[in-house]
């Protein structure tokens, strides 16, 4: 198929997205989100993110354009459209189609050197000695305003009519341990907790300072995103950002929100998370206009040392969580970002008893303990070729919030 007729599949999506974008609901959920944000009374919202796309019907098939800024114009209208069609929930299309500013060499340490397994991956061990952490350098980001401008100004012809192209500013995953264990084995790091809390000590120290510069750069060049839409899988509107200050050119990181997390901490006591993850974290989790933090660990036991980085919205409950005891010592104070079990979508055969059941249980501890609640589906590694279960648990979830 020629770039022409690419072009013209691309603005019959974009009409597409553009009607769901001018849909009332809209502006109705984005209220919803920033009430919840707020920490105001309201229902639980959903999403449903980072999904087993191989094995969901979103139009693969029908892609034409095969490379290129073209290509993931088409594939994320299409992935955007098929996710509104079939597990919408609580999901936002917003009146403009975004296009990411470009920025290169920002990523901290040596670089992964990756053994790949299918869809697993294992990551050689790198850092061996504090020498190997000392030598580190901050790494000096690239941008490309003159490929933006060109980015901009294509995207925004083919949408010409339909709705308007923003240029948009990027978020900071700083998750460092996260990040540190695709360079050190988690094994041999937790082992260094107890036999080498010195080196532990230079580690996370030189990523916050790496990391640190990194966010230096963002700022001087204006690569962060004033009040973004989504953090984490979540949404992200709230009446707080961007800051008081923010003169509606360069954001800093007061406008915006981060994510941070140190799930190889699962197992490790909350003294010594404490040590080695919020408090060198917390000066540069303290820039931020806001803080979401924890992914898949288990924080129930772990909410009062997070309590001392005092920006932090919303928390992350997984699924090897204990929900009653978190939302006891949550109380209100931040958004309990549930993440209901994905296993319950993966099973052998779909167990709407079982679903239902689970988030009737998450939602009721919440009004409990009169804490803001959020039910986040995400890490869904397989749907056993069955999209359906999307469909069905998105149903359920949004019956049990009262949507």
């Amino acid at each position: 198929m020629d770039n022409e007729q690419g072009k013209t599949v691309i603005r019959e999506l974009a009409k597409r997205y553009a009607d769901i974008a001018a849909l009332p609901r809209q502006k109705e959920t984005i209220d919803g989100w920033r009430r919840l944000n707020g920490l105001k009374q309201t229902r639980p919202m959903v999403r449903i993110e980072q999904l087993p796309w191989h094995e969901l019907g979103w139009g693969e098939d029908r892609m034409v354009n095969r490379e290129g800024l073209l290509q993931d114009v088409e594939r994320r209208l299409r992935m955007a459209i098929y996710a509104w069609d079939h597990f919408k929930a609580d999901m936002v299309i917003l009146p403009y189609f975004s296009i990411s500013k470009t920025v290169r060499n920002d990523r901290l340490g040596p670089a992964m050197e990756v053994e790949r397994k299918g869809l697993s991956q294992h990551f050689t061990a790198q850092l061996a000695t504090i020498a190997d952490v000392q030598a580190l350098k901050t790494p000096v980001i690239e941008v490309d305003p003159e490929l933006d401008k060109r980015r901009l100004e294509l995207v925004s012809a083919l949408f010409d009519g339909i709705m308007p192209v923003r240029l948009t500013g990027i978020g900071r995953h700083s998750g460092l341990w996260d990040l540190i264990s695709t360079k050190i084995s988690p094994e041999r790091m937790l082992y260094d907790l107890i036999d080498r809390p010195e080196y532990v000590t230079v580690l996370i120290n030189k990523f916050v300072e790496m990391e640190s510069g990194v966010l230096d750069q963002y700022e001087a060049h204006g690569l962060l995103e004033a009040a973004p839409p989504e953090i984490h899988c979540t949404g992200a509107f709230c009446d707080e950002l961007p800051s008081a200050h923010y003169d509606g050119k360069k954001a800093t990181a007061k406008d915006t929100w981060v994510f941070s997390m140190a799930q190889m901490f699962s197992e490790v006591s909350p003294a010594m998370q404490e040590e080695y993850d919020i408090i060198p974290l917390k000066p540069l989790l303290e820039r931020y206009g806001l803080v979401y933090y924890g992914c898949c660990e288990p924080l129930h036991n772990k909410i009062d040392i997070v309590r001392q980085i005092k920006n932090v919205r919303k928390i992350s409950i997984s699924p090897w969580a204990n929900k009653e005891i978190a939302a006891e010592k949550i109380h209100g104070d931040y958004v309990f970002s549930a993440k209901p079990n994905p296993s319950y979508v993966a099973m052998g055969s779909f167990d709407a008893a079982l679903v239902r059941k689970d988030l009737e249980e998450t939602v009721e501890i919440c009004r409990r303990y009169n804490t803001p609640c959020e039910l986040i589906l995400k890490d869904v590694s397989t749907v056993c070729n069955d999209p359906s279960r999307l469909t069905q648990w998105e149903q359920i979830a949004m019956d049990v919030v009262g949507a």
